[in-house]
């Protein structure tokens, strides 16, 4: 399951989130034995504000790896991705 932190982060920068990003390789990309996995940060600098994205199985797992990354958490929302449409081939309708 995706998931997304939000988290009000008055005067985060980018080092500070490539701090994170370093932190979670340290950590074999995985926070904890749950294995969850940390896969990135939105900035939003003029808004204070981060978001950090997760991939886990359980928001008890990815609560736990957002506090070991040292991720200031406001709230944890599901989350659902939803990119581009794929272009419709030969044999596969849409």
């Amino acid at each position: 399951m995706l998931y997304a932190a939000k988290c009000y982060w008055p005067g985060a920068t980018r080092n500070d989130l490539e701090r994170v990003a370093e932190r979670a390789v340290r950590a074999g990309r995985t926070a904890d034995s749950a294995g969850v996995v940390y896969l990135g940060s939105l900035l939003f600098a003029a808004d204070d504000l981060v978001l950090c994205l997760f991939q886990g199985h359980s928001r008890t797992a990815v609560l736990r790896a957002g506090d070991r990354l040292g991720i200031p958490r406001e709230r944890l929302m599901d989350s659902l991705w939803i990119g581009p449409a794929q272009p419709a081939t030969e044999g596969n309708p849409e």
